[in-house]
This record gives C-alpha cells, structure tokens and sequence, in this order.
C-alpha cells in the first residue's frame, strides 16, 4: 500500500479529533427528566464545552472514573455528561443546557451525599469541585465561599484569624450541601446551625438566572435554601457569619460498661436537656469485629477552662467509666479527626430521625434491639440538639426541627459490599424497632437515604406548602429533583 493509503486506513479508525485534545463520540446517548431517552448531539456538546473555564467529561475519556466517584460506593453511577464548572458563568451556561435537554440533573459539590443523589446514571452532573475558595472580611466577620468549597476551605481560611461558624464534622464535605441541608456541627449549640450564619446567597435558578438571594433581595429564596436542600437551584456563593474564635477546644471520649446502657442512656438524655449550650455531646454503641459491644459519650467543649472542667466532670456522673481521654487540642485537627474513617470509596447505610420527648419505652427499645442483634461492624449514635439550634422559630428558616432533643442514626460501613449490605439490613430492622418513638417524622436531610415523599413532607410540617409555593416560582419544572425533593405545587 502506498504510505498515503496507509495513513487514510489508519485515521478511518479514530473518532473525530477535537482542538482541545479529546476524541469525542460522535453522539451521547443520555437520559431525561422524565426517565426516557434523548441524543446530545456531538456539535452541541463541542459548544457547550467551548464555553466553559471549566471542562467537560465524557465517558470514555481520561479521568471519567475519578470524576463519578462520590464519597459512598454503594451508587456506582455512570452520567452521560458531567460538566466540571470553574465559575458562575459555567453554572449557568451548565444549566442552560440541561434545560435545552430535559436532562436529568445533579449537582456534585463535595461528592458526599450518604444516598448518593450528587450523581446519576445517564444524566447529566454538574461538578463545582473547580469552583472553591474562601475569602474572610476580618472585620465585618464575614466569610465568602465559592459554592464548591470542602469545609476545610472554610475552616483554614477563618480560623486562624480567630473566627469561626458551625461547619460540619468531616473537612471534606462539600460546604454547599452541608449547608443547604441545614448544617449539623460541633459548633451548633453555641453558634446555631450553619444556617442560622448565612447571610445570603448566590444562586443559578433553573432558568439560567443567577440572583442574589439575602435580607433585602428575594428574601423569599433566601428562606427556602436555609434548609430545603438543593430544590431551588445552584449556590455558587455563600455568605456566611463569623464569630470570635480563639482556635482551642476540649475533646472527650468516655467509656462506660454496654451492660449499664440504659442507666447511662436515661441519664444522658436528662444531661442533654439542660447541657450549657459550648457543649456538644453525643453517645453511641457500636459493635466491633470481634463481637464485642461498645458504650462510649464523646463530645467537644468550648467556654472557660473551669467550664470544660466541669462539663466533663458530669458526664463521668453519667455512669460508672471503664475509660477516660481528655485533651485540649486545636479546633482544626478535630475537625479532620474523622477523615481517615469517613474516606471516600466505602459502602455507607444508615437511618436516621430526631426524638422529641425521649422515656423509658425509647431507652427499652434502643438497647433491646442492639443488645439482641449483635452485627460487627452496626452503630447507634445520638447527638444532643438544642441549645442555639433550638432558640430559633420553627418557621424563621425552611429548617422545621428546631424542638428536636436528640438525632439518632443507625447503620454502618464497610470496605466490603457483602458486610455492608447485611449492615443495610440490620439498619433497616433497627430502624423499624424504633421509628414509632422519633418526632413527627422529621429527619436532617443531610442524612437522608431512601425516603419517600411522603416522609419528605412530614419532615418540613409547617413549613412545607411555603416550600412547595417557592418552588414552583423557581424551578416549576422540578429540574432540580435529586435531593429532599419538594414537588413545585
């Protein structure tokens, strides 16, 4: 063959080159709002892309398989198209092609949604991992995040300049859905729920717009994204409150005898109900490989040296220790403390509720339950709410469970998908012995699995036909559906 020939019959097997260095597929098979199946067309991805600061993904190219991966590796999603956003401007041209689509849409922030609704199969992602920054006016005590911040972005650029707001308890998580969701931290008794600290937002709405969403401009957007979720649109800003913050803090972790657990559980409930609101505690019983069961109060202090001193002190009251740390450490390491256990790339299964009025029934059914079937590797922990969490109206943000006392989570994890699928059992099983003593339905949707609508609407109450009305002005379409969704009325 003739060298010419012989070049022609080679290129004949290559997809078409693009100036940017990929080889694209001619066409994209992908999926809709509605469940069926539409074709993005090769020249309206190459514009789409050529748009963007940021870039786009498709399947087949390099780094597709790190760009799907989120934090829980039970969902392993394959997305036509995911569209990795370096700006606003990205996130609204993003949008608008979704829009032009009809596509299925999510949005990946920190990748850290435990039901695994920061992805999909055959739709299309849209990525913030590019957009991250904090910038921290001093002396106004304000912090501006870029909407695909982690919270460590947060936490580094505030905290040594003595500020500081309730952020979450894993450093990667992304910021924008910790917040949206309501914001559960160590912080939350003193300073309140992350959201109780936004000031405003920036926000791409479904229809490409992006407004400003605070006090004095659509006030009520700002309403909805403090605690609704990600139902109204793409925040690619916060603005968040800070508070004076000398960076130290008190941790401990007390053990106590599992056979003792429904005294040590009976008088840590009462401690909770009037805790000074610098304490954060929690208590927990966990199951180990070897079989063996755990009884643990944790917890992280602020206040005065004489305070913290004190706080630990009654909770050593609480039962009978069988161990015992105590340290002052750096607000920053505790809060990456839990990284290394929480890594990406493990199978996660939990459910979880708040309890109101919590009495001997629910202590029974607690332990009883655990205590009859031991699973290696099974966990209950509660989390003592209140404090500034519940000096807040019901309907003063979206975020209804402000008369919560306690939220309590059941599950586990796992490295390995056949212990974590008998993990989801035990978390399905544990969670029926229990449901009938959580509060009204209500749930931090944060932590939100496999819930129903109906659950959904239960959970915001009072709140949820203001929601459904504010939905409807913003996304009528329900294009942003992969959360706690609220059907536009």
């Amino acid at each position: 063959m003739k060298r010419r020939d012989v070049l022609g019959a080679a290129l004949a097997g290559l997809a078409p080159f693009d100036p940017w260095g990929r080889a694209w597929a001619a066409d994209v098979a992908a999926v809709t709002l509605s469940g069926g199946s539409t074709t993005l067309k090769d020249a309206d991805i190459r514009d789409f892309a050529k748009g963007l600061s940021g870039n786009v993904v498709l399947q087949g190219d390099a780094g597709y398989d790190e760009a799907r991966q989120i934090w829980n590796a039970m969902f392993d999603k394959r997305p036509a198209l995911i569209a990795r956003c370096a700006s606003t401007a990205d996130v609204a041209r993003a949008v608008q092609f979704a829009r032009g689509y009809d596509l299925l849409l999510a949005v990946r922030g920190g990748g850290h949604n435990i039901a695994g609704l920061s992805t999909c199969d055959g739709g299309m992602v849209i990525d913030l991992s590019l957009l991250r920054g904090a910038k921290i006016d001093r002396a106004g005590r304000v912090a501006r995040v870029a909407g695909g911040s982690l919270l460590a972005d947060l936490d580094d650029a505030a905290v040594p300049q003595g500020l500081v707001t309730t952020a979450g308890v894993v450093s990667y998580t992304g910021a924008g859905g910790l917040t949206l969701g309501g914001g559960i931290g160590r912080l939350q008794r003193t300073h309140g729920l992350t959201i109780d600290n936004v000031l405003g937002v920036e926000i791409v709405t479904a229809d490409g717009k992006v407004l400003r969403a605070n006090k004095d401009e659509n006030q009520d957007l700002h309403w909805a994204v403090r605690g609704g979720g990600g139902n109204f649109g793409v925040v690619t800003e916060f603005q968040y409150r800070l508070h004076p913050f000398d960076g130290k803090v008190t941790t401990f972790s007390i053990g106590f005898d599992p056979s003792d657990a429904k005294n040590l559980l009976a008088n840590y409930f009462e401690y909770g109900a009037s805790a000074p609101d610098w304490v954060y505690v929690s208590a927990a019983m966990s199951t180990g490989q070897d079989g063996k069961s755990n009884l643990r109060v944790s917890g992280v202090l602020i206040g005065t040296p004489d305070q913290r001193e004190a706080a630990v002190a009654a909770v050593r009251k609480l039962g009978s220790p069988t161990s015992d740390r105590v340290n002052v450490v750096d607000y920053l390491a505790v809060q990456k403390s839990a990284d290394v256990s929480s890594r990406f790339g493990n199978y996660h299964y939990s459910k979880a509720g708040f309890f109101g009025e919590t009495t001997k029934d629910t202590i029974d059914a607690l332990v009883d339950f655990f205590n009859a079937n031991p699973m290696p590797g099974g966990n209950m922990s509660l989390l003592t709410m209140g404090g500034a969490v519940g000096r807040v109206a019901p309907d003063a943000t979206a975020y209804p469970n402000r008369a919560a006392t306690q939220n309590i989570d059941v599950g586990g994890g796992s490295s390995d998908r056949a212990a974590a699928d008998k993990l989801m059992a035990w978390g399905r099983a544990y969670w029926k012995a229990i449901v009938d003593h959580t509060a009204g339905g209500g749930f931090y949707v944060n932590q939100m699995m496999e819930e129903g609508e109906r659950r959904v609407a239960d959970n915001f109450g009072g709140n949820y036909q203001r929601l459904k009305a504010i939905k409807a002005k913003y996304d009528p379409g329900n294009q942003f559906r992969l959360n706690a969704n609220i059907k536009p009325t």
